[in-house]
């Protein structure tokens, strides 16, 4: 049967159990906590996104599908690419928060902090979450992508919950062989599958 959708993901999980005393809440609790697992664990290209921020006294809120940052970019006259450093840096070097164009940034629990002040956007080139699946929510790109990592990964979350640790293990293993085989794929379709050397050729 097709695996591309929450309910079809759903009934994959039943019947992969097995069993008939698993309900769909408990399935579906399943694919929430193997979902989780899959943000804590994947960094790929698929979930690379920007967005504009604009920072209101040197601050500005970080967007709520936030995972980890890649790139923050002044966008004003002559672009800067701002520099990461520690909170205790920001607060050592500008403690009296003056307002000019920005050179470095941090980030304290769900807010970005830039120094020196300044209104101008923010280009944030982040990592974003999952989508999650649900009843109106029915696929993302990682079901898209990889049906055989959420099938593994909430049967994963299944056998645990049975106490099934002999089958638990064996579809861990295969969950976690699959997550190396993205991350690997992830590197080899950023760049040219082969460099060609640029030159004049010697005979």
């Amino acid at each position: 049967m097709p695996l591309t959708t929450f309910a079809e993901l759903q009934t994959a999980v039943e019947d992969w159990l097995g069993r008939d005393d698993f309900t769909t809440a408990q399935v579906k609790d399943c694919i929430t906590l193997f979902e989780a697992c899959a943000n804590r664990r994947l960094r790929v290209r698929q979930m690379e996104t920007s967005s504009t921020l604009t920072p209101s006294s040197g601050s500005a809120t970080l967007p709520t599908d936030y995972l980890m940052w890649r790139r923050v970019t002044w966008t004003g006259s002559t672009r800067v690419e701002l520099e990461y450093v520690h909170p205790s840096v920001i607060q050592n070097y500008y403690p009296d928060t003056p307002a000019a164009t920005p050179r470095m940034f941090t980030i304290e629990g769900s807010t970005l902090k830039v120094r020196p002040t300044d209104g101008t956007g923010l280009e944030f080139d982040y990592f974003q979450k999952i989508a999650v699946l649900s009843d109106s929510n029915t696929t993302n790109w990682l079901l898209t992508a990889y049906p055989d990592l959420y099938l593994n990964g909430s049967l994963v979350e299944a056998r645990m919950f049975e106490v099934d640790e002999e089958r638990a293990a064996v579809v861990k293993a295969r969950r976690d062989e699959i997550f190396a085989e993205i991350e690997i794929l992830d590197q080899k379709t950023r760049g040219p599958a082969s460099i060609r050397p640029i030159g004049i050729a010697v005979v």
